[in-house]
């Protein structure tokens, strides 16, 4: 490469008097685009929490035979607790295998869960 044209003295003269930096300007729909995603994906949090739903209603019976039959047979089951956040929201399911018991409480993955709280029960 020939540099015969070269002149540092042009180049210097340019970028202080021709070339205007945008600064943060140039940044900006990074951080939008960025920030968009963001609040899209919180927002699909949000709506997916809000319409999630209580599973079938059981009864002490037919909860205490399904824990039985998990504890006999050893699979996963998917638990669904009978409360709500302060927000009126339904907590996640406790997916898991019965590892024991204590009292009135079950052990899924080691998480006590009170066996009177329990809304729904069922083979994950």
């Amino acid at each position: 490469m020939n540099n015969d044209g070269y002149d540092p003295n042009l180049v210097n003269q340019f970028l202080k008097y021709d070339y205007h930096d945008r600064g943060m300007m140039k940044w900006q729909g990074f951080y939008l685009s960025d920030h968009t995603a963001v609040v899209a994906k919180t927002a699909t949090a949000n709506q997916q929490a809000r319409s999630q739903q209580h599973g079938p209603t059981m009864t002490e019976a037919e909860i205490a035979a399904l824990i039985n039959e998990a504890v006999v047979k050893g699979y996963p089951v998917m638990v669904d607790k009978a409360e709500r956040t302060v927000e009126g929201l339904i907590p996640h399911q406790i997916v898991g295998s019965i590892s024991g018991w204590f009292g009135s409480q079950i052990i899924i993955n080691n998480q006590a869960v009170a066996i009177d709280a329990i809304y729904s029960i069922q083979k994950a």
